[in-house]
């Protein structure tokens, strides 16, 4: 009995094992068939649900909120490191060379090699009361989320360099974003990153001049605008009671003459 019993559970424990790794298998396969894909929440709903469906089959699709990102627009830092101590080294130091000089005159048995020794395991000793110093940096953020509005963000960590203004990063741990197209992503990014639809070109405008050689019905020339006469023709430009004088017409027309034959 006992046998079968044991011949069961060795049937039972195969199967468990066999099931497991059909699992892992799979969703070994899975993930390495789909990639996360962060995108923004409005261009994600503006999108329509065939589209979702296509570019679903392809990625994981994480939506992420307006409040979850946002672009640094400013950012400033303190540095609040601290030194370290060796005021215990220096006190243990001290306080073994006095105890050994001390001993070594009641005794007169000094030696400078055990005085040395002394002086060190003094100084071994202190130093456990001493603290090491710690690199300390305190950074505070101004980033401008996603809905457009601003919150400030603070990281303290060992590193003194912080992320630069302009950049896109995923809040509230400030981190840098893999796609920096996401602070700034629309339905229309979609379409042409995962649809492979074209972007929509901006059609340009072009005037033609008016052709003042075309001719009308009659066979005289037509002119969009009024006839301007040429400012460099030569007229005879009288003033008043003066004698006529030689000159252009755009001058004469500026001194108030008029033309004479």
């Amino acid at each position: 009995m006992q046998a079968v019993n044991a011949q069961q559970l060795v049937i039972g424990l195969k199967f468990c094992i066999a099931w497991a790794a059909a699992f892992l298998l799979l969703t070994a396969e899975i993930a390495t068939a789909q990639t996360v894909l962060r995108v923004a929440a409005p261009a994600w709903a503006s999108l329509s649900q065939p589209e979702k469906d296509t570019i679903q089959k392809s990625y994981l699709v994480e939506s992420v909120g307006l409040t979850s990102f946002g672009t640094v627009i400013d950012n400033q830092g303190v540095n609040e490191s601290t030194s370290g101590t060796n005021g215990g080294a220096a006190l243990g130091q001290a306080l073994a060379n006095a105890s050994y000089v001390d001993t070594a005159i009641r005794g007169g048995n000094y030696s400078a090699k055990t005085q040395l020794g002394a002086i060190l395991l003094g100084g071994l000793l202190g130093s456990t009361i001493d603290s090491k110093g710690t690199q300390r940096f305190h950074q505070r953020y101004a980033v401008k989320l996603g809905d457009g509005s601003i919150q400030y963000f603070d990281e303290v960590n060992s590193d003194p360099f912080r992320h630069p203004v302009g950049v896109c990063v995923t809040v509230p741990n400030v981190a840098i974003s893999p796609d920096q197209q996401l602070c700034s992503q629309t339905v229309a990014d979609l379409r042409v990153k995962l649809l492979g639809q074209p972007s929509l070109a901006v059609p340009t405008l072009t005037i033609a001049a008016p052709d003042l050689n075309q001719t009308n019905s009659g066979g005289t020339p037509s002119h969009a605008g009024p006839v301007v006469s040429d400012s460099t023709e030569l007229v005879n430009c009288k003033l008043n009671s003066l004698a006529p004088v030689r000159t252009t017409a755009e001058k004469c027309s500026l001194i108030n003459g008029r033309s004479v034959q």
